[in-house]
């Protein structure tokens, strides 16, 4: 058998995924809400309480749910690696040399549009390769839709994949987007071109005598003049905007040229109508976001649920707990919890509970999260973490073998009042697991190797648990003191 008990890390832990997804957190319905009405959660928990693992079960169940309700899907994005949109804006912004300081300068600037132009990123690229590798637009996509979906690709598209220009043009022979005014524009431009020239040559052209020769080349000189100072206005028009958005948008590298080729096929009056990223105003990053969503109700998707975790792993905020608290902050506003159609889901690291504890009567109105589904501390009790670890036994056997529980692993007479009071003493999954692969460990290695399976020596004394309890329970209070 596999050791049940030796991974820490929830991203890297093959037994997870074979677990019942029944055996969760009391509190885990709260935080998996109804699919079918998106709302927001907010989770506040130590290093090895199992955000992350709470995270992968909402993956679960959500991947469960979209295969049982075809017409009731609810997309997935996961919020969970922050550098690379880091980094870009740090550049983008000209911050400070010095890794302190430029966090610093990168959280003064960050803002909520920042975190929705990330989410989108995220979204738009994970929805847009599943387009691509089905080859499967969705159906029914009125014109308008299908420009709004060029247009996010343009703005958010970002994969290992495909370059964006490569994406949009797959895109493109997909959806089946076409104008013609582009092609329609260059022909009126060179045809007003060709009949000014004609209008400067008439005189040198005609052998009669029309007019006097200034006024032909007025004509031909006003013709030039009109075309070519509407096509420059034109052009400019379109770069100038696009340059802006794509400038807007300050945690991707964008190609303003795709956007301007792309606004080049509607018309001035039309291009009103699409609304592109404004600076860091947040009412343009609400209004793509609500063309996304509606985008994905075409694809059979009801909602969007956000899953926003490891805040604190290394990055350019790790340097100060003040700066990431700072960060996560901003997501903390009302009209982005309660979002129709969207549920935030955020994971966030005990120490950042000061966010809620020590906010100004004011800041709390403003956040609400008294309607967010607050949990202050995830704890476990030591059944809920019996259970895990007895289901962890049996993923670990093999088919043909009996099932067992994780009392049967010790001696006859045993009390398991203590076991249980000690894993929630414990009472997180990393250190009750870590002290369960090292109680069961270091007594197996002291056993004969020739010892009989039948041999009731296989079973774990209540002197070797009193040992490991102990070194477990000192263990897991100075683990705390430091890194909580």
């Amino acid at each position: 058998m596999d050791d049940p008990f030796n991974s820490e890390d929830a991203d890297k832990d093959s037994i997870l995924s074979a677990l019942d997804s029944s055996v969760v957190h009391w509190s885990f319905d709260r935080m998996y809400g109804n699919p079918r009405m998106a709302a927001p959660a907010i989770v506040f928990g130590e290093k090895g309480s199992g955000k992350s693992g709470l995270r992968l079960m909402i993956r679960r169940r959500l991947l469960d749910w979209n295969e049982k309700h075809p017409d009731e899907k609810v997309f997935l994005i996961e919020y969970i690696d922050f550098n690379p949109y880091l980094a870009r804006f740090r550049r983008v912004i000209g911050a400070r040399a010095d890794d302190r300081q430029a966090a610093q300068d990168v959280v003064k600037r960050w803002k909520i549009s920042d975190h929705l132009d990330s989410i989108l990123s995220l979204g738009v690229t994970k929805f847009i390769d599943g387009i691509l590798a089905s080859g499967t637009p969705p159906q029914s996509l009125t014109r308008k839709q299908k420009m709004y979906l060029l247009l996010l690709t343009t703005l958010y598209y970002n994969s290992d994949r495909k370059s964006t220009g490569e994406a949009l043009h797959s895109l493109n022979r997909l959806i089946r987007y076409r104008s013609f005014l582009p092609t329609l524009r260059w022909g009126v431009t060179i045809g007003m071109t060709l009949l000014s020239f004609l209008l400067l040559l008439f005189p040198y052209l005609s052998s009669m005598a029309i007019g006097p020769n200034q006024l032909w080349f007025t004509l031909g000189g006003l013709g030039l003049l009109g075309t070519w100072g509407w096509w420059l206005y034109h052009y400019f028009s379109i770069h100038t905007q696009s340059s802006w958005a794509a400038r807007s948008v300050k945690i991707l590298a964008r190609n303003p040229a795709n956007l301007a080729l792309l606004l080049s096929k509607v018309s001035a009056k039309e291009r009103k109508e699409y609304i592109l990223p404004r600076g860091s105003e947040e009412a343009t990053r609400y209004h793509l976001l609500d063309r996304f969503m509606d985008l994905l109700e075409t694809a059979g998707y009801q909602g969007v649920y956000v899953l926003m975790d490891r805040v604190d792993e290394p990055s350019l905020l790790s340097v100060s707990e003040d700066l990431m608290r700072q960060f996560v902050e901003r997501l903390l506003d009302i009209k982005l919890l309660q979002y129709p159609r969207l549920g935030l889901k955020l994971f966030l690291p005990i120490e950042m509970d000061i966010i809620h504890r020590n906010a100004a009567p004011e800041q709390l109105k403003h956040m609400r999260l008294d309607k967010s589904n607050l949990i202050e501390q995830l704890k476990w009790s030591g059944q809920e973490l019996y259970e895990i670890a007895s289901q962890r036994l049996r993923v670990c056997q093999s088919p043909e073998a009996p099932p067992i529980q994780l009392s049967d692993l010790f001696e006859d007479g045993f009390d398991f009042a203590c076991l249980r009071d000690t894993l929630t003493t414990l009472g997180t999954p990393r250190y009750a697991f870590g002290f369960l692969s090292t109680l069961i460990t270091d007594y197996v290695k002291e056993l004969p190797n020739d010892l009989p399976d039948s041999d009731p020596r296989w079973k774990i004394t209540r002197s070797q648990f009193e040992v490991a309890r102990a070194l477990w329970v000192d263990r897991s209070g100075v683990l705390r003191r430091i890194l909580n």
